[in-house]
């Protein structure tokens, strides 16, 4: 299995390297900037941990580059913005006269107004510093990324920044679809226990699976063949991502949203999960024992699809007690095999800083902070407003 070696902490330093950054407004003492050609994107914000520090504990999108005109020089930044819930404010003290210090504001996206974007939009920041040598302005347009677009690899050159670990964020396992989902699961098998690896047996891992598998198909999820992309390079690669709700409510995945939703439910109940990402695909991978190993693989373009009857039982059919539904235990197991048969033919590229062939391990992302979009959304309305 390819390691992830990236880290949501770095993203902020990965960003410094001048080859990442555009600088569309500049002047002798400070100057703005924004990451990969002026995008702003709320998901990088709004799915991570803030950690005071010195200069700010924004996600770094946005940077306020100050030369120090005084040793210990205090100073005040301000931004504005329309989809901002408020303004940011950050104070901070340059210890070195002549140095150079990047600030890193806080943005506190308004969640309501960047959910209901569907295309991106120029976004004007206004930017007040002030310092010793008094106050300064700046205008600065962006363009602003709905919050349901994931930016997941930059590069420029020899340079990049992996943040396919994004994608954690829209695996919400306290969703209200995974509550529904669940609820279904129970219902059919009201004693099958949900209990994630608490057994050590790989059949038993794989009757979960197979049960959420079933709950999708039965409540009638559809596999739909559409295109998540939305940027494809040179520079920046993103995708759309549709949110769990929405997958419930519509009755239809592509291959990107039924993966996630089934990751978030395989979370909810203790699995640890994969998002997998090849050309212009998704698949999931769920480790079959504890320790990260054994992985399956289900490719979910098979939900919904007729494929005849399961010829036998498959061994982990007799963990479930009641009856279970024949068409999508047959989907399953073909979803099984066709996962496998997709994995096994793209292995060799994982791990190569390659933006087609991402290995995204749902529980490594959480360890680097990620925050599925849900927690993040708590976290702000707990925060004291100025």
């Amino acid at each position: 299995m390819p390691a992830r070696n990236s880290s949501a902490a770095r993203l902020a330093a990965l960003l410094l390297s001048g080859a990442l950054l555009a600088a569309p407004a500049a002047a002798q003492d400070w100057r703005v900037e924004l990451v990969a050609d002026g995008a702003l994107f709320p998901v990088l914000d709004l799915s991570q941990p803030r950690a005071a520090a010195p200069f700010g504990d924004g996600a770094g999108l946005l940077q306020v580059e100050v030369r120090a005109a005084r040793d210990g020089e205090r100073v005040r930044l301000h931004v504005q913005a329309p989809h901002l819930a408020r303004s940011a404010t950050l104070d901070a003290v340059l210890p070195r006269a002549g140095a150079r210090y990047r600030l890193r504001p806080a943005l506190d996206w308004d969640r309501a107004r960047v959910a209901a974007l569907d295309v991106s939009v120029d976004e004007v920041l206004q930017l007040r510093l002030d310092s010793a040598a008094g106050t300064a302005e700046r205008r600065v347009t962006a363009r602003l990324h709905p919050l349901d677009e994931a930016p997941y690899f930059v590069r420029d050159g020899a340079e990049h920044v992996d943040l396919s670990w994004i994608f954690a964020a829209y695996a919400d396992p306290q969703d209200a679809a995974v509550d529904a989902l669940l609820a279904r699961v129970r219902d059919a098998h009201p004693r099958l226990a949900l209990d994630g690896y608490a057994s050590g047996e790989a059949e038993a891992v794989l009757a979960q699976a197979y049960a959420l598998w079933e709950a999708l198909s039965t409540h009638g999820v559809r596999y739909a063949e559409e295109d998540p992309g939305r940027a494809r390079g040179p520079r920046l690669w993103s995708q759309h991502v549709r949110r769990a709700g929405e997958v419930w409510s519509e009755r239809r995945a592509n291959c990107l949203d039924g993966s996630l939703l089934l990751a978030a439910a395989a979370e909810r109940i203790g699995l640890r999960a994969v998002l997998l990402l090849v050309p212009r695909h998704a698949l999931l991978a769920l480790y079959t024992r504890a320790d990260a190993g054994a992985p399956v693989f289900i490719e979910t373009t098979a939900l919904g699809a007729r494929h005849g009857t399961t010829p036998a039982p498959p061994p982990f059919r007799a963990r479930l007690e009641g009856d279970s539904d024949p068409a999508a235990l047959a989907s399953f197991q073909a979803a099984l095999a066709a996962g496998s048969a997709r994995y096994h033919a793209a292995a060799r590229r994982f791990g190569r800083h390659d933006p087609d062939y991402q290995w995204i391990d749902l529980a490594t992302a959480r360890s680097y902070g990620i925050l599925p979009l849900s927690a993040a959304s708590a976290r702000a309305a707990a925060s004291p407003r100025p």
